[in-house]
């Protein structure tokens, strides 16, 4: 609530194979890349928590964490951290849910560190569907070690200004990463995602997929940047963003990077934006739909290939509904 742990409930799961309480602010943990809302946060921040995963404990459920911003918050800054770390042969599947339908300003500063040991898995899934006058930034930062997998999903249908930083560090051999995005975009909303990966070690694959979809005067900006250092041989880095423009004064600015310094690497980036086909419309509208139902379909099919990534049907079925999505 308002960025402080108040409750929480685990009846499904083994509570001596996990930790959590409220974050432990003597913890430092440094970033690659300090900007001055890194330097707000760790001047400001309060509340947040710590949870850690027992070695070889699979959670049994997804774990939702809700993220409710009250109705009494007006023109104030709400920062906290968290901290979540995966210990080696560990699994979770993580729902983060942002829950605010405030119409008022405030703004949201938060910080999450993750650690994933040697073999574990995480599953990371943001999600909202709430518009309001907020102001949301959120850096990310996660180390991986040797065979750890980290999956980021990133699903919204607006909210007034939202940015999320994500640095993403392979450390040691076979790590993986991948992020995946759609987003929904309509009026003056703002969403923003910046990733670096960076491969520190060989034989190290990352993934990344942005799609947005933008109306009215919407604006969504990705900038992606993919480090492999020196010694880290044997990498495969990918990268694609997608922009469907469903308005003339919508806006779309990408900028992908490769910084390599390896040579036996095989990395790629791609980036392109437009409006809907006409041709594709006219197509399905001669097979009996109306033209609104042509539109929505093509958008479904632009937006479901992200959404068909996550492999947990419940957790898919939900975020479909929620979103609004249809098959």
């Amino acid at each position: 609530l308002d960025g402080k742990l108040v409750s929480n409930e685990f009846k499904f799961e083994d509570k001596s194979k996990f930790l959590i309480k409220e974050y432990d602010y003597k913890k430092k943990i440094s970033v690659r890349n300090q900007n001055s809302l890194n330097l707000l946060n760790n001047a400001l921040a309060t509340g947040g928590y710590n949870l850690e995963i027992s070695k070889d404990y699979k959670f049994k459920k997804p774990l939702v964490v809700y993220n409710y911003f009250s109705e009494s918050i007006k023109e104030q800054i709400i920062s906290y951290k968290n901290s979540l770390i995966l210990n080696a042969n560990s699994e979770l599947r993580i729902l983060n849910y942002t829950d605010t339908s405030s119409k008022n300003n405030f703004f949201v500063n938060s910080f999450d560190y993750i650690k994933l040991k040697k073999n574990s898995n995480l599953k990371n899934i943001f999600i909202n569907k709430d518009r309001c006058n907020c102001y949301f930034h959120n850096y990310l930062k996660s180390d991986l070690e040797q065979n750890a997998n980290f999956d980021n999903y990133i699903l919204s249908t607006g909210l007034k200004f939202n940015k999320i930083d994500i640095e993403i560090n392979l450390n040691e051999e076979h790590a993986k990463s991948s992020i995946f995005s759609a987003l929904s975009l309509s009026s003056e909303e703002h969403q923003e995602i910046k990733s670096s990966i960076n491969h520190n070690f060989k034989n190290c694959q990352s993934y990344q997929k942005i799609k947005n979809v933008l109306n009215d005067q919407s604006r969504g900006v990705y900038q992606g940047k993919i480090f492999v250092k020196q010694e880290a041989q044997k990498t495969d880095a990918y990268q694609l963003s997608k922009a469907l423009l469903l308005n003339d004064n919508a806006e779309f600015d990408a900028k992908p990077e490769l910084e390599i310094y390896a040579d036996d690497v095989k990395c790629s980036h791609g980036s392109a934006s437009g409006s809907l086909n006409e041709n594709s419309i006219f197509y399905l509208m001669s097979r009996g739909l109306n033209y609104k139902q042509s539109k929505e379909l093509l958008i479904n099919g632009f937006m479901l290939d992200v959404v068909e990534k996550i492999t947990d049907s419940e957790i898919k079925n939900l975020i479909k509904n929620m979103i609004g999505l249809k098959e």
